[in-house]
């Protein structure tokens, strides 16, 4: 009695959406942001929901004394709108199982002479993952130089987010003055933003790792009260809290400019995505008429923050 495979589908088609949604949402930067999954290729309006408070003393009545004159100095719900601009893209590869005969044992290989599938698929498709994983890290931060700005180019000073720079403030950061800089920029943010509970300072590795030996310069106690300082290994993101704050400092492997600090909410920065449907996906499949079989990916992304929450040293 033989194998009846029919019901059984190719690896990567089983678990495509699996593989697409690893490759979008595993690269660390990616897990620092809010993730807005399910959005088309193009510019769509993210809408956001803001109120000034006029709070008095009770007393009856609805009119301009009660509610307020308007604006800034009486009750208003504002909405407002930030555009995420979301790109397609996709990663195309052909195999030829017959290339591989030389250099693989035959039981690696199926004996027929039409080969369908190429073998490894599984550790082909982790390669793709990582391969992607690392375009979506750097395309984050730096764009991809045509259609996407990265969130280097958006949060920004000119764009309007409170500037981080100024006296006893030292970017790029050295060791002698990490801290008290840290410190500076921090005190940046408004009373009202320093409530938020998701405050993350972005920077790069080296910012971080300078950082991290400015507050060891500080002495053992501090060490030891904040002892949840992790050091770059590669399996998990880099962060820790910064003492006396609750800022989450967060090393991104896309940012590749030592100048640059972002600061502020991460609820207020976003990564769109598609993943709810078929047009991202990770595919293998046998063309017939080419004798050949193809790999393709095809993935949806982009990014954009409200820049007036952010502090930037840009």
């Amino acid at each position: 009695m033989s194998f009846s495979l029919g019901g059984l589908q190719a690896y990567t088609d089983q678990l495509s959406t699996d593989l697409v949604s690893q490759a979008l949402l595993k690269p660390y930067s990616v897990q620092m942001l809010t993730i807005m999954a399910g959005k088309t290729a193009g510019t769509s309006a993210i809408n956001l929901l803001n109120s000034n408070p006029y709070i008095i003393d009770a007393t009856c009545g609805f009119n301009t004394s009660t509610v307020g004159p308007g604006g800034a100095t009486g009750n208003a719900t504002v909405f407002s709108q930030i555009d995420l601009v979301v790109q397609s893209k996709m990663l195309k590869e052909q195999l030829c199982p017959e290339d591989l005969r030389n250099y693989w044992l035959s039981s690696q290989l199926s004996p027929s002479a039409y080969a369908t599938t190429v073998p490894f698929e599984e550790q082909i498709a982790n390669n793709k993952i990582a391969n992607i994983g690392a375009f979506v890290e750097t395309t984050v931060w730096q764009g991809d130089g045509a259609n996407l700005d990265g969130l280097l180019a958006q949060a920004t000073v000119a764009n309007g987010c409170i500037g981080g720079t100024g006296a006893g403030i030292v970017v790029p950061f050295v060791t002698a003055t990490a801290f008290a800089s840290m410190f500076g920029i921090i005190n940046k943010l408004s009373n009202a933003l320093r409530q938020e509970n998701d405050l993350v300072a972005y920077m790069s590795y080296t910012n971080y790792q300078i950082l991290v030996q400015g507050i060891m310069a500080q002495g053992n106690s501090l060490i030891t009260q904040y002892p949840n300082i992790a050091n770059v290994t590669g399996d998990a993101p880099s962060t820790f809290v910064f003492p006396g704050t609750n800022v989450t400092v967060f090393a991104a492997p896309g940012i590749n400019n030592n100048n640059a600090i972002i600061l502020g909410p991460k609820k207020y920065i976003y990564f769109g995505t598609g993943l709810l449907d078929d047009a991202d996906n990770f595919k293998f499949y046998y063309d017939p008429s080419q004798d050949i079989v193809n790999f393709m990916s095809k993935f949806r992304l982009g990014t954009a923050l409200y820049a007036s929450q952010f502090v930037s040293t840009t």
